[in-house]
């Protein structure tokens, strides 16, 4: 058994959690990766062995409860216990619900972003200590609801919450809990999301302008994960639709966002 730090990243090939993973293998942790795509995952795992610290890779479900459990008994064999759980894996699906036919489709993103977080949380639970750190990936998209996003903001907004009720849950045991909400990253993810957009959304949006680059949001978002404050956001507009939410009455800030945000005419 080492006396490594460890670090744990679901969807951590590629993206934003592979730039999670670099940034923490810099601050001294050895990465172990969850993905679903082989090739990409052990091209990752490469890189990251390359800067030092060593690096593990696994090809797996995060809706699977065998296969986390795997991981975890691999985890706590190896490193006896787990310093920081990141929790970013997910998709996004962009389709207005009426178009929906596939009904397994439809609940992609409920099923993978909130309960494989939610899975994956409890199988690990038991394997941190006083003084580990979650950090759940969530989205602009979990404080507010768009258009063609429908499922995907009913998963991200579940993961807000989630993570708030975790938060009082392991207060007790000194285990914190971080939930970040960033706006657009410039990542395989979001080139594929722009593909699958609507043509209506297209015209209404033909360029999501200051689009993060992974790194940067991973060094902003690890920056945050310290103190009692809940939820990291990186970027200002964000920011300010959360100011926004505290200042304004309800109905008036949803006519606002009515005038911004595109939707079907």
């Amino acid at each position: 058994m080492t006396n490594k730090k460890c670090a744990l990243i679901t969807g951590g090939s590629s993206g934003l959690g592979f730039a999670i993973a670099k940034r923490l293998v810099r601050e001294g942790f050895t990465p172990i990766l969850i993905a679903r795509g082989k090739e990409r995952l052990d091209a990752a795992v490469d890189v990251l062995c390359k800067m030092g610290n060593g690096a593990y890779g696994f090809k797996g479900d995060i809706t699977c409860h065998n296969d986390l459990t795997m991981i975890a008994d691999f985890v706590k064999d190896k490193f006896g216990s787990l310093d920081f759980l990141v929790l970013n894996a997910g998709v996004v699906s962009v389709s207005l619900l009426a178009d929906y036919n596939n009904f397994d489709k439809m609940k992609e993103d409920i099923e993978i972003d909130l309960w494989g977080t939610v899975l994956a949380a409890r199988v690990f639970m038991p394997l941190l200590t006083p003084q580990s750190r979650i950090l759940m990936i969530s989205s602009g998209f979990g404080l507010i609801g768009a258009a063609a996003y429908s499922t995907y903001c009913a998963a991200k907004a579940g993961i807000v919450n989630f993570a708030e009720a975790l938060r009082r849950e392991l207060l007790y045991k000194k285990i914190s809990v971080y939930v970040a909400c960033p706006a657009d990253i410039d990542t395989p993810q979001y080139e594929q999301e722009r593909k699958d957009m609507p043509e209506w959304m297209v015209k209404a949006t033909p360029g999501r302008h200051n689009l993060l680059s992974p790194d940067t949001a991973a060094e902003k978002i690890l920056k945050k994960c310290k103190g009692k404050k809940l939820i990291i956001t990186i970027n200002f507009e964000i920011s300010l639709l959360r100011f926004l939410k505290r200042l304004l009455p309800e109905q008036i800030l949803t006519s606002i966002l009515d005038l911004f945000l595109p939707r079907p005419q």
